[in-house]
C-alpha cells in the first residue's frame, strides 16, 4: 500500500533532462498500475473461500444509507472533539504531508485527491475490514472491531503526532469496523471512509483551491 505513494519522489530521482511530460506520464502509470494490482489482490483475498459470494459493491438498503449518514456524523463529532482536545486545530502529520504535496503542482494535487478520496477508502477497507476482520477474530466481533481499528490507527500514526492523533485514527477505524460488521457490506464502510472529514474534505478543498 505504501509503494504507489512513492511516485511523488520520482521528480527528485529522475535525471534532470527528463521532460516534465514524461515524468507525469510515468507517475500516473505507476500510480494507477500499483493501485490496480492492489485492488485485484485485495479483492481476490476478500472473496477467497467465502461460503457465499460477497461482492464489494452491493445494493444499499435504507438501513445501509442510514448507517452511512450516522457513521459520517459520528466521525464528524470525533473530529470536533479532537480539535477541542488539541492545540493543532486538527492538523495531523497526514494533513501536513497533504498540504506539502498540494504545493507541488495541480498534477500532484489531482493524484493526491484520487489517492485519498478514491483509492485509499477502497484499498484500506478491503484490507483492514474485509480481509483483516475475516482472518482475525472472525467469531469475536468485539475483538475484531477493536484490533482492526487499532492496527488501522497505528499504521496512520506518524512520529511527531501526539497521542490524541493515534486515538483519532483508532476511533476512525473502530467506527468503520463497527458499521461494516453491523451491515455486513464493505461498501458502507468504504462510503463512510470517503465522506470522512479527516481524510477527504481536506483533500477536496485543497484541490479546488489550487486549481
Amino acid at each position: 500500500m505504501i509503494l504507489p505513494q512513492q511516485v511523488f519522489a520520482l521528480p527528485y530521482i529522475l535525471p534532470q533532462n527528463f521532460s516534465p511530460l514524461a515524468t507525469n506520464i510515468l507517475m500516473w502509470g505507476l500510480l494507477l498500475l500499483g493501485y490496480a494490482l492492489m485492488i485485484v489482490i485485495f479483492s481476490y483475498q476478500f472473496k477467497k473461500g467465502q461460503p457465499t459470494p460477497n461482492k464489494i459493491f452491493q445494493k444499499l438498503s435504507n438501513q445501509d444509507i442510514n448507517a452511512i449518514i450516522t457513521g459520517f456524523i459520528v466521525l464528524f463529532i470525533i473530529k470536533i472533539i479532537y480539535v477541542m482536545l488539541t492545540s493543532q486545530a486538527g492538523q495531523t502529520q497526514n494533513d501536513q504531508a497533504l498540504q506539502q504535496m498540494f504545493k507541488l503542482s495541480t498534477n500532484a494535487a489531482l493524484m493526491m485527491f484520487l489517492m485519498t478520496a478514491i483509492f485509499a477508502p477502497l484499498c484500506e477497507e478491503l484490507l483492514f475490514r474485509g480481509i483483516f476482520m475475516r482472518y482475525f477474530f472472525p467469531k469475536n466481533t468485539v475483538l475484531a472491531i477493536f484490533f482492526s481499528g487499532l492496527v488501522f490507527g497505528a499504521l496512520h500514526f506518524h512520529l511527531g503526532d501526539i497521542f490524541w492523533t493515534l486515538l483519532l485514527y483508532c476511533a476512525l477505524g473502530w467506527v468503520l469496523a463497527y458499521y461494516y460488521k453491523k451491515t455486513n457490506k464493505l461498501l458502507v464502510s468504504i462510503l463512510i471512509h470517503f465522506l470522512n472529514p479527516e481524510l477527504s474534505n481536506q483533500v477536496r478543498k485543497k484541490l479546488f483551491a489550487h486549481s
